[in-house]
């Protein structure tokens, strides 16, 4: 572990630490306990802010593929234009702290309803039940990391438990599989240093692999904030933002086996044609037109997003140490943002 007083240690540390943690999940029943209170839920809503709505996107096709009909909705959004409520409908709140402002009043807005939810939260969260299931310790770093992948596990307990998907006899094995992604942090540094972090970057994927370039995107933004990187849904970008993708950027593409592999060599292929430098990450990155390629175990499309993201959480950290940012300190220790931050509550 790294030394506590140096820039970003309480990231890395963190980020190490993802392998024991999903371990020692795998071994609590919790999940599968808690699950059924949604038992006889017809439609389940996956809300959160942030890396928790990143985590409800993976969420809802873990969900999916246990036979439940699931749907990801920002906390702001649910709380602000809630969706018609039908009887047999079903919530799962994601929030690493409990205290975010919007997805509280998400989950006070459906308690009001009925008691088919569940919370995904942190140990010493704020929010308490019978429906709270725990994840990680608070994390010390404001970028998050285990309490996302924790999470994300979490769902596929309750998916596991609620009905028969394809890849259950798969779960025992994502503890071992995100430890072979952490080992991957010397090759996702030697794959940084031909980007130019002055420049933009763009995360892209499909179908459950859209979680984790958004996860990517706003992972590089908060531990390394000098770098301007966008998220992108691998069909969206070739409906006007490719236009403006520069050869002089950089693209992360997840290449991940499953219906958008096809649409993803495309993608990449195009960007070869414009000169970007793309960095493929998964377990198809071998087939994939790209500069460099970080090849990750194979599981099941929906189970991915939770060890795909791990070299993506290596790209931020590496990324902080290069510009010389400390990945912890989220800008507090800057007036001008210090005092941004000040104009509204999360």
């Amino acid at each position: 572990m790294a030394d506590e007083h140096e820039p970003g240690a309480y990231l890395r540390a963190t980020l190490e630490s993802q392998p024991r943690e999903l371990a020692r999940l795998l071994a609590d029943g919790s999940a599968a306990a808690a699950a059924e209170r949604l038992r006889d839920a017809s439609r389940i809503f996956l809300v959160g802010t942030g890396t928790s709505f990143h985590g409800a996107l993976a969420g809802q096709y873990i969900l999916r593929s246990a036979g439940r009909e699931a749907w990801a909705v920002r906390a702001f959004e649910f709380a602000k234009y809630p969706p018609r409520f039908r009887k047999g409908d079903g919530l799962v709140l994601l929030s690493h702290r409990g205290n975010k402002r919007f997805s509280r009043d998400s989950l006070d807005l459906f308690k009001d309803f009925g008691e088919r939810w569940i919370v995904i939260s942190g140990e010493g969260s704020t929010l308490e039940g019978e429906g709270v299931v725990r994840t990680v310790e608070q994390e010390k770093s404001p970028v998050h990391t285990a309490s996302h992948t924790g999470a994300m596990f979490r769902l596929a307990q309750i998916a596991s438990a609620l009905g028969h998907p394809a890849w259950k006899s798969q779960l025992g094995g994502v503890p071992d599989a995100v430890a072979a992604c952490v080992a991957l942090q010397s090759e996702v540094a030697v794959a940084l240093r031909s980007f130019d972090l002055e420049r933009s970057m763009h995360y892209i994927g499909g179908g459950p692999a859209r979680a984790t370039a958004y996860e990517g995107a706003l992972k590089i933004r908060e531990a390394a904030h000098r770098v301007a990187a966008e998220g992108h849904d691998l069909e969206g970008i070739l409906h006007g933002p490719l236009i403006s993708v520069q050869p002089e950027h950089a693209a992360v593409l997840v290449a991940q086996p499953g219906p958008s592999i096809e649409r993803a060599r495309e993608v990449a292929e195009a960007l070869a044609e414009i000169g970007t430098r793309v960095l493929a990450v998964g377990p198809e990155a071998a087939s994939v037109p790209a500069r460099h390629r970080i090849i990750t175990p194979l599981l099941d499309e929906v189970l991915a997003p939770i060890v795909n993201v791990v070299p993506l959480q290596w790209l931020a950290y590496e990324a902080s140490l290069r510009l010389g940012v400390n990945a912890d300190s989220f800008r507090r220790d800057e007036p001008t943002y210090a005092a941004a931050q000040s104009k509204f509550k999360l």
